[in-house]
């Protein structure tokens, strides 16, 4: 449709340009005619346009028909009405174009204000079926290593990592009431409520804040795939909580958000490649 008007506007622009052409030519036959009436010629080839150019004078003749002699010529006021009703009829064809062009920018903002709220309404038919999708990711999976902290290495230190992993595992266990697998060599939970993701990251954050001997890489991934929270895992991050690009996407459509999230970098694992976000407190 749109295409129709823009195309009807033009053909009317050109078909007043046309109009102007056609009466800038009736005005030269005009003269020609009024030249063959001055002089008493008769001439053959104005007949085509005879008939057209005798009631243009005709119409002229019923405004004024006062004649001038000049020098034994006699000039008739109806060949000048006709000639001025000619020239008004020109100006009035860019009176025309002009107002064909007010009309069409009329038209041309009406459908761009159309657009631009058709295209809203979609943006947000869009944004609410990308939320709807990424609310139904319900399920979300956390997977914990442990390393002895280098200061806590020494072997005279005697930290035994079974029975700190033990205390992480039960404090853990104590604040979510989920219990952890072995995964990876490292401890798997799963959780069935992203939305209420903030109440973990809160048990996490005291873990890798506390006074244990222990260095933790927490990996943490929405949904169910396994394999990319195990590729996250093998960067072996430590002290952080890490999660993939799609995480961090799924993050932004919780109703609250108690902490942030920013970008670690790009890597390459095999031919695909991880963008590393990691989870980090709101001061």
């Amino acid at each position: 449709m749109h295409d129709l008007m823009v195309a009807l506007f033009k053909f009317i622009k050109s078909f007043w340009q046309f109009m102007k052409i056609v009466i800038v030519f009736c005005i030269l036959m005009l003269l020609f005619y009024w030249v063959e009436n001055l002089t008493g010629a008769d001439w053959g080839w104005l007949n085509f346009i005879r008939g057209f150019l005798e009631g243009l004078v005709k119409c002229g003749d019923s405004i004024y028909s006062g004649s001038l002699n000049f020098f034994g010529a006699i000039f008739e006021f109806k060949f000048f009405n006709a000639l001025i009703i000619l020239v008004i009829a020109f100006y009035l064809m860019n009176l025309f174009i002009y107002i064909t062009e007010i009309i069409e920018d009329k038209y041309d903002d009406g459908w761009r204000a159309y657009k631009k709220h058709e295209e809203k309404m979609l943006n947000k038919t869009l944004q609410e079926n990308v939320k709807r999708e990424e609310k139904k990711i319900n399920k979300y999976a956390i997977l914990i290593h442990t390393v002895i902290k280098k200061k806590f290495s020494h072997r005279e230190l005697n930290v035994n990592i079974d029975e700190q992993n033990k205390l992480m595992n039960q404090f853990i266990t104590e604040k979510t009431g989920a219990h952890p697998m072995n995964y990876d060599s490292g401890f798997l939970y799963q959780f069935n409520s992203f939305d209420e993701i903030d109440s973990v990251l809160d048990v996490l954050f005291k873990v890798i804040h506390s006074n244990a001997p222990l260095d933790y890489s927490i990996c943490i991934q929405a949904g169910d795939d396994l394999v990319q929270l195990k590729k996250i895992a093998d960067l072996k991050y430590y002290s952080k909580i890490t999660i993939a690009a799609d995480t961090a996407y799924r993050y932004r459509f919780n109703s609250s958000h108690r902490y942030g999230t920013s970008q670690i970098g790009i890597f390459q694992n095999g031919d695909k490649t991880i963008e590393l976000h990691e989870f980090k407190e709101i001061l």
